[in-house]
């Protein structure tokens, strides 16, 4: 009986441990692939899946091999790369990467430590491979978003195939030695002058152009001014012309006596001497005597 007791013990204890052997966890920030015999059979969790939570291996022949599902960095530091101007620049750089097949992976690298070492390398030569075909002074200031799309795609390239998605590549520094960066950054300098003269002379250009555009236009616009107003003061005297007419013609007596009031107001101004005046104009004729007696000579 005893001995009886004993094996069932150890049987409850194997199949506990079968049980636990049984089944397995992939947590949602981690990728599962189940391996039989050192082949892949299934992948649980991948990116762009939903597939967290207990799952289920058969004891002994099938184990798990998880990673990580989450975006990864590298730092990729101290990189000595040439300019084609042969130059030399110390550049550090980041890299956003992300497993994206876990099988490819497993096949190709296996393990994150060799994804990791993989991407240096290759990071590396990406890097230098971008920069020498353009000068330290684009590299340093101007075409940096152009350079890091470039060393990107030429990255993920050289990567393809090993399961992995290269998301972002970015250059933190990119220094000159101390002997060559005061030589570049002249350079730089006369180069930004010579722009902004350049710039500064198209402008004047322009001004000029912009000026002499307008002063046509002034010119042209007082030239119909003139030739508008002309016309208007010839038809306002044909009018006023018309009107004296019909004035004359309806009363010409007074018609003269407002002819003659016109006169006097005119000759009554200092200094002006009347030489053919109206004579016995009535209330005009004192107007008309002080007139003369202001433009006589003394």
């Amino acid at each position: 009986m005893r001995s009886i007791g004993i094996l069932g013990l150890v049987a409850i204890v194997i199949i506990v441990i079968i049980a636990f052997n049984s089944f397995f966890i992939v947590d949602q920030r981690r990728q599962a692939l189940l391996l039989q015999v050192g082949r892949a059979v299934e992948a649980y969790n991948e990116p762009g899946s939903d597939e967290a939570g207990l799952k289920f291996k058969i004891p002994l022949i099938q184990n798990v091999v998880t990673y990580d599902r989450r975006n990864l960095g590298l730092n990729v530091t101290d990189i000595e790369a040439y300019a084609s101007n042969q130059e030399q620049l110390i550049v550090d750089a980041f890299v956003r990467w992300q497993i994206d097949d876990p099988l490819a992976f497993y096949q190709r690298l296996g393990t994150e430590r060799e994804a990791r070492s993989q991407l240096d390398n290759f990071t590396n030569a990406a890097i230098r491979n971008a920069l020498a075909s353009r000068l330290p002074e684009d590299i340093i200031s101007g075409q940096r978003s152009e350079l890091m799309d470039e060393i990107r795609d030429n990255l993920a390239n050289n990567i393809a195939g090993r399961g992995i998605e290269i998301i972002d590549v970015r250059i933190r520094r990119a220094d000159l030695p101390d002997d060559v960066s005061e030589r570049v950054f002249r350079r730089m300098e006369a180069t930004r002058n010579q722009e902004a003269e350049q710039i500064r002379a198209e402008g004047d250009e322009r001004a000029r152009l912009v000026r002499a555009t307008a002063e046509r236009q002034r010119t042209v616009l007082l030239a119909e001014a003139r030739q508008k107003s002309e016309q208007i003061r010839g038809e306002g005297d044909a009018k006023r012309n018309e009107i004296y007419a019909e004035a004359y013609e309806r009363d010409e007596e007074f018609f003269r006596f407002q002819r003659a009031l016109i006169a006097c107001e005119q000759a009554f101004t200092e200094g002006t001497r009347i030489v053919v005046g109206p004579d016995k104009m009535g209330l005009c004729n004192d107007f008309i005597v002080q007139a003369r007696r202001n433009g006589t000579p003394g």
